[in-house]
């Protein structure tokens, strides 16, 4: 679970999230600034700024899954734990998603080891890509059968 959950902190399926405003909102930063998101607007929360904020997640650019260990996860603000939305229109296939994930992990690691090939950039170069996180190169792996 917490491999599967720093992963999705690092690599979210969507870097962005959106929102309609269905009414007036004069949203304040606390600071002095303050600004009207006018009802009919479409709001763009950027998930990938979020998960990398040092704010909520300490050295963001390591991927520790230590962050979401029982003694860890209670010092995550929910709010800005993102792979897939929030709220009432938060992705309606999440719970799906993660069962194949870790299912198919599972049986992956099961019977192999998986190693980057020399085909694969350390550390990965991300595609410019807007809408999807994704390797400019690819990820290359080799699958080594495991010694019974």
């Amino acid at each position: 679970d917490m491999v599967v959950s720093e992963a999705l902190r690092k690599w979210p399926p969507a870097v962005v999230s959106d929102r309609y405003s269905n009414r007036d909102y004069t949203y304040d930063d606390g600071a002095g600034s303050r600004f009207l998101i006018e009802k009919g607007r479409t709001i763009w929360i950027p998930t990938i700024a979020i998960h990398n904020d040092p704010k909520y997640y300490p050295n963001p650019d390591k991927f520790d899954p230590e962050r979401f260990n029982e003694q860890n996860r209670p010092n995550i603000n929910l709010g800005a734990y993102l792979p897939f939305g929030i709220g009432p229109r938060n992705c309606i296939g999440s719970r799906l998603a993660l069962m194949e994930v870790k299912s198919i992990i599972y049986c992956l690691l099961k019977d192999f080891c998986l190693e980057p090939s020399e085909k694969t950039e350390i550390p990965l170069k991300m595609s410019k890509n807007l809408f999807a996180l994704q390797a400019e190169n690819g990820v290359w792996l080799e699958f080594k059968p495991r010694k019974m």
